[in-house]
């Protein structure tokens, strides 16, 4: 076998490799079903909330004032650098005092993801 082909093989294995990372639980994740949390039972205080699944690992902090929402913080994301995204969805979870808000276009799987991390930080404020 020649010097070329092997190279070949390797890069053919190395590109299905990332290919399957990309993918890999993006159905489930998308299915996410993310819990109505009634905010009248949550506490005041700062709960962290984490949600690893596949590619999507999110660390959040929600601030809980007087049984709102307040504040929503990212401890640690791999987003990508989608600060953007995440600023709009979590201005609309504090607009709306809810989890049940709009994903953003061509992002679910990563709006799902922020979401059950919040959904988790909450969850704890029970």
């Amino acid at each position: 076998m020649s010097v070329l082909a092997i190279v070949l093989i390797i890069v053919a294995i190395i590109v299905a490799g990332f290919f399957f990372f990309a993918v890999a639980g993006l159905g489930k994740v998308r299915r996410l079903s993310i819990e109505k949390i009634d905010l009248t039972k949550v506490e005041d205080g700062v709960y962290p909330g984490e949600f690893k699944g596949y590619r999507w690992s999110n660390k959040v902090e929600v601030t809980v004032k007087n049984h709102q929402i307040v504040g929503i913080k990212i401890i640690k994301d791999v987003t990508f650098g989608m600060g953007e995204l995440s600023k709009k969805l979590f201005d609309q979870i504090i607009q709306k005092q809810s989890l049940q808000v709009d994903t953003v276009s061509n992002a679910t799987v990563t709006c799902n993801a922020y979401l059950k991390a919040i959904e988790n930080a909450l969850l704890k404020g029970k």
